[in-house]
């Protein structure tokens, strides 16, 4: 979760309008300090102005204020009512005289939305004068800061709704990982995500087809394979019994029993089927594999500890056959030694060392042929590979005194162990 990309982008974005955010409020109370200074200095030029008016006549002293841009009001109590206090605390730099009005209330400095008050409660008659419009707030960082939170909303919001295509073609895959099916995702938009799943729908279809032709040649050579067989099988009844028609039902039934296992390795190798994974003795499997190779005595050794493997049996033994048999093809002295230790099973022969270039990369490719074999078709260390990977298995290799070990390791890191 911590690496999706929605995240990140959300994150992102969630950073950005906190620090905005930061910023706004730091230049909101940049902005509310100047305001204060300001109604300070216009409510001490007013004061000023109405210490010069305090010899006139009242008529006098209602022109002199008009004369300097200021307007006189009947304090009204519904008037005083809707005014807030104009300042948060005495300014100190005022007068001393004035601060002494302001502390105990016969002068009091008002405001509203637009205009500033000084409100005069011992004047006979009270007097209220008032200086027009300077105690309006600038209401642009407010806009400015809506503007951009909304800007920054829509910019997310569009880059989700552009990036949400991947969940679909993340699903996609997931699905057709889990079951085979791909469902063609046929994106009309025209940004690079719909390109790719454009590009995708094209390759899986290629894939299918391909896979689909790779089902009907299989199903035709085993339909090929299978003929002689059957005909081989009917004409059995007709021959005396004996030892030649005892070899012949043998190596029938062994050649049904190997089509059968090579339809059933194409399944898993290609991830048509999963491994019917079951608990497995290894000395049963290389007795099996012997079967299958119809190997005498003395040509294999094995030493088992006994512990048995979760895997899919049948299969597994059609490795170790395959192993042996690589074994044996490729050893000096035509023998095989199998050595199990715990969940590790390894093939030991003896033999010259490969060359540098013949690793265990190059060895499990399919059609490669370490020796001149008109015998080998080069399959049986790519078909171990195959189901090997296919049982989330692995495979090794090393060279030791002058010996060679295919080593397989059969514990599955999807399943928890003791």
């Amino acid at each position: 979760m911590g690496h999706s990309i929605f995240l990140r982008i959300t994150l992102f974005f969630l950073v950005a309008i906190i620090a905005m955010g930061i910023g706004f409020y730091a230049l909101n109370q940049k902005l509310g300090h100047e305001y204060e200074k300001r109604l300070e200095r216009e409510a001490e030029n007013l004061l000023l102005i109405l210490r010069k008016s305090i010899p006139f006549a009242p008529a006098d002293r209602r022109s002199f204020l008009q004369d300097h841009g200021y307007s006189i009001a009947e304090p009204h109590p519904d008037l005083i009512k809707t005014l807030h206090t104009g300042l948060a605390n005495i300014p100190e730099n005022y007068p001393e005289a004035i601060q002494d009005s302001l502390k105990e209330g016969r002068i009091q400095i008002l405001k509203d939305d637009h205009h500033l008050y000084v409100y005069l409660t011992k004047a006979s008659p009270p007097l209220l004068v008032i200086k027009a419009d300077v105690a309006k707030r600038p209401l642009w960082p407010e806009a400015l800061f809506i503007t951009l939170l909304v800007s920054l909303l829509l910019l997310y919001w569009l880059i989700i709704k552009t990036l949400f295509p991947l969940k679909t073609l993340i699903h996609a895959i997931t699905h057709y990982a889990q079951v085979g099916n791909y469902i063609p995702i046929k994106s009309i938009q025209k940004d690079e995500i719909a390109l790719v799943a454009r590009a995708l729908d094209n390759a899986m279809e290629k894939n299918q087809t391909l896979m689909e032709a790779r089902r009907l040649f299989l199903r035709n050579i085993m339909h090929e394979l299978k003929t002689p067989i059957t005909v081989g099988k009917l004409a059995l009844p007709f021959l005396k019994k004996g030892e030649e028609k005892s070899i012949l039902e043998r190596a029938f039934l062994r050649m049904e029993n190997l089509i059968a296992e090579l339809v059933r390795v194409e399944q898993i190798t290609s991830g048509a089927l999963a491994p019917h994974v079951q608990q497995c003795d290894p000395k049963s499997l290389i007795d099996k594999a012997k079967g299958l190779l119809f190997l005498g005595e003395g040509v294999v050794e094995a030493i088992t500890d006994g512990t048995s493997i979760d895997a899919d049996c049948e299969i597994m033994a059609t490795v170790f056959k395959n192993l042996i048999d690589n074994a044996i093809k490729y050893s000096s002295d035509g023998k095989v030694t199998i050595i199990q230790t715990n969940e590790r099973i390894c093939f030991y022969n003896t033999g010259e060392p490969w060359p540098s270039d013949a690793t265990l990369k190059t060895l499990t490719e399919p059609f490669f042929h370490h020796h001149d074999n008109p015998h080998s078709f080069g399959l049986g260390l790519y078909i171990v590979k195959s189901v090997i990977d296919a049982h989330n298995f692995t495979l090794k290799y090393r060279y030791a005194q002058g010996k060679h070990c295919f080593e397989i390791v059969c514990r599955n890191p999807l399943v928890p162990h003791d």
